[in-house]
């Protein structure tokens, strides 16, 4: 009977094992979606800088395809 009272339960393990992988997959999703989030709104401010940068220097290329006409945007 002693020695049956010594003996580990090996359920115990397992269940610590199972819970690190679900702690870990959880930790990957959770990583994956924010760093996911990151590039998305990067990518947006990249695409409002791009959609700005054309109505600031559309000025300038009218003005070099007048010139190149032999007129000038004034006219």
């Amino acid at each position: 009977m002693a020695n049956q009272a010594k003996r580990k339960d090996p359920t115990r393990g397992v269940a610590i094992f199972f819970l690190a992988v679900v702690l870990l997959v959880l930790a990957a999703i959770l990583y994956k979606g924010i760093s996911g989030r990151n590039a998305y709104e990067a990518e947006q401010r990249a695409a409002r800088a791009e959609a700005a940068a054309p109505v600031s220097g559309s000025g300038a290329a009218g003005t070099q395809a007048a010139s190149a006409a032999g007129t000038s945007p004034a006219q």
